[in-house]
């Protein structure tokens, strides 16, 4: 997640990010990346939630940091690590500050359509830091969802109820904003009764690719089930 959201609507659905469902989205994913990671890379995991990429990736013999800002998130990531005896760091920090350094990784990944939650004029700034952090020849993996479609969805009139790490959580669509591209997503945690309101930023495929070109060379788009991976590669 990013750094201007409210950090609780992620805690409050931190079990999905472990979830069985979760695992297998990663299995189905793996052959489509393979190409990009060999043994031994260095790799950074950005809004890694709750690790299950991370620790996933280092199986296959990435050596990888996690960072995301969610402290729920980032404990679960820390237990599951300890757990199965991964090295993995795990850092609880905004990708939009973090210091990724110079020249360090491999490969970025960014999974779980966390590019949503970067309000748009902070992009380029985000998509410099990692372009500086990567090797030359480095690649950098994000997965995203069509914000229009999306948007569309979601705003159909209905609550939808999930449930969460200890209580259902309901949410409802509260509107779009076609000025500047966002919309407002209101979650209701109801035992404890916490109304939090989210913006989320629309991204399509092709405004992505424009924002990325003056740093990356797009490679390829990969559909997923509901989502798609692009791959851009380190000019």
């Amino acid at each position: 997640m990013a750094d201007h959201q409210p950090i609780a609507p992620f805690d409050w659905f931190a079990h999905q990010f472990t979830s069985g469902r979760r695992e297998e989205f990663i299995a189905k994913l793996y052959p489509h990346m393979q190409e990009y990671l060999k043994p031994g890379d260095r790799v950074v995991d950005l809004c890694c939630g709750a690790g299950s990429i991370t620790l996933f990736l280092e199986e296959q013999g990435a050596q990888i940091i996690g960072i995301d800002l969610a402290p729920g998130l980032i404990a679960l990531a820390r237990e599951e690590a300890d757990r199965r005896g991964a090295k993995a760091d795990f850092i609880q920090a905004s990708v939009l500050d973090y210091p990724l350094g110079e020249g360090i990784y491999d490969l970025a990944v960014s999974f779980g359509n966390a590019v949503t939650d970067f309000p748009h004029p902070s992009f380029p700034g985000f998509r410099d830091r990692v372009w500086e952090a990567l090797k030359h020849g480095g690649y950098f993996i994000l997965e995203h969802i069509d914000g229009l479609e999306r948007v569309a969805f979601m705003r159909e009139p209905r609550e939808v109820i999930e449930q969460g790490v200890d209580s259902q959580i309901v949410r409802r669509f509260v509107g779009y904003d076609a000025a500047d591209g966002t919309y407002k997503m209101e979650y209701h945690r109801l035992s404890t009764d916490e109304k939090v309101l989210c913006t989320e930023y629309v991204y399509i495929g092709p405004l992505i690719r424009l924002l990325m070109e003056p740093r990356f060379e797009f490679v390829r788009s990969i559909p997923l089930q509901h989502s798609f991976m692009d791959v851009y590669a380190k000019r």
